[in-house]
């Protein structure tokens, strides 16, 4: 019975990975290229911009699953006082994850948007950051 789950699990691992299309995704940058400029300073910005908002997407759904699997350890605890502490630490452990991404977040904004605007005052959004090139 266990090797039949076994290689069940096995080909839906095998099934998913190979029937993926794998896409030709851009680069981090849109520079350095043989049909692109040539990069410099200016898409420094960019290069940014693309890591944040990778993680930002990342985050969220990570800690989504931790709290399901947190709240599924206190939901089986059965009475056992460490695998309820055990779930009730991962629950606080992903809260605690997005704060510090949301806080990271509005933190590096303040700092590109004052950097970006020169202390002008002036602050936009820093996803369309222009630094002069």
């Amino acid at each position: 019975m266990i090797n039949k789950i076994k290689n069940s699990i096995l080909f839906l691992i095998a099934y998913f990975l190979f029937s993926v299309s794998f896409a030709n995704a851009a680069g981090l940058v849109p520079c350095g290229t043989s049909e692109t400029p040539a990069c410099n300073w200016c898409y420094f910005g960019d290069l940014a911009l693309n890591i944040i908002n990778f993680m930002m997407y990342l985050i969220f759904p990570l800690a989504a699953i931790m709290i399901v699997v947190g709240g599924i350890f206190i939901m089986t605890s059965g009475g056992s006082s460490a695998r309820f502490s055990k779930g009730k630490e991962m629950i606080t452990a992903a809260v605690i994850g997005i704060l510090i991404a949301l806080l990271s977040w509005i933190i590096i904004d303040t700092i590109i948007s004052t950097i970006a605007t020169g202390f002008s005052g002036i602050v936009g959004p820093w996803s369309k950051i222009n630094l002069g090139c």
